[in-house]
């Protein structure tokens, strides 16, 4: 193990997870963020996790920067950043589970929130110099996700 229990075999992080992303966020809203804050061409995946049924989204984000380097220094430039009328600050970290863009599209490339019934806005995005590429299709078939009642 190296990084806070990352494995060693990892020879870059790139891989972050922003925490206390509004409710009201969604892919874009990220890719938003990393615009205004210089990062244009320095992502190439983003993901604003949201419920399925409510479209709310979960609390956080994932986003691959394109090197270690930039990846750091993206996380410099927004932790404890607070967004207007936030009360809570964004809170960033290497993401524990998968490193770098080959591993984030297969983890979600065949997931159900890649079903034909999901939104387009409900979806990871994938990038190349600052623009959206067509993400891979799914290497199995993808079931349909289980829509559960919402209680707001």
């Amino acid at each position: 193990m190296s990084v806070q229990g990352i494995p060693s075999q990892c020879r870059e992080l790139t891989t972050i997870v922003v925490r206390n992303v509004p409710d009201s966020w969604e892919v874009q809203d990220l890719v938003s963020l990393l615009w205004w804050q210089g990062f244009s061409l320095d992502f190439n995946f983003a993901y604003v996790p949201l419920h399925i049924s409510s479209e709310v989204a979960l609390g956080y984000a994932v986003v691959n920067m394109v090197n270690q380097a930039k990846a750091q220094q993206f996380m410099g430039q927004i932790q404890g950043m607070r967004l207007p009328n936030q009360e809570k600050a964004f809170v960033v970290e290497w993401c524990r589970k998968i490193q770098g863009l080959d591993g984030m599209v297969d983890r979600y490339r065949s997931s159900r929130v890649m079903h034909p019934t999901i939104a387009d806005r409900q979806r990871p995005m994938v990038f190349h110099n600052g623009m959206p590429v067509p993400f891979p299709g799914p290497n199995r078939n993808v079931n349909a996700p289980r829509l559960r009642p919402v209680h707001l």
